[in-house]
């Protein structure tokens, strides 16, 4: 029975890790590559995912355990992502949509299981040679309000 209890307990501590590292979720890709294949040539668009956990953000007055809001300047496609990382996105594990995020719009690229990400920048094109988007990807603390800020800027050519 003990050795039934450890291991209940330790699925679930990996369950959130096991499932988020697996293939990313479909909606969320759709939504990506909705988003980058909708900007035009000589056209720069971004969507701005921010969340804090243990606390709100500094300009907010109430007391929180954690809190996301998502930047998406008004463009449609932009709206798609943020109202599918509102509900969907993490906010404890925030790495995990960054990771997610970069395996639905470089294909071939995956994470080892347990590979943990707390920040970085990313580059890479999606689409063809003759048309598609560069895409700039960065995850980091944000000083002005607090937590942490995922971006996704697409610049098409």
């Amino acid at each position: 029975m003990k050795i039934l209890t450890q291991f209940l307990a330790a699925t679930a501590l990996v369950t959130p890790f096991s499932t988020a590292y697996g293939a990313p979720p479909a909606e969320l890709c759709k939504a990506l590559r909705g988003f980058v294949e909708s900007v035009q040539p000589e056209d720069k668009r971004e969507v701005a995912f921010h969340t804090s956990w243990g606390s709100n953000f500094k300009d907010a007055p109430e007391p929180a355990i954690s809190a996301k809001r998502c930047t998406h300047n008004g463009y449609e496609p932009a709206k798609v992502v943020c109202a599918y990382l509102m509900e969907h996105g993490y906010t404890e594990f925030a790495g995990i949509n960054v990771k997610n995020s970069i395996s639905c719009l470089s294909k071939k690229t995956k994470f080892a299981p347990m590979f943990s990400l707390n920040g970085g920048e990313f580059s890479f094109s999606y689409g063809s040679d003759n048309q598609g988007a560069l895409i700039d990807m960065s995850f980091k603390e944000d000083p002005q309000i607090g937590g942490m800020v995922f971006r996704v800027v697409a610049d098409g050519y």
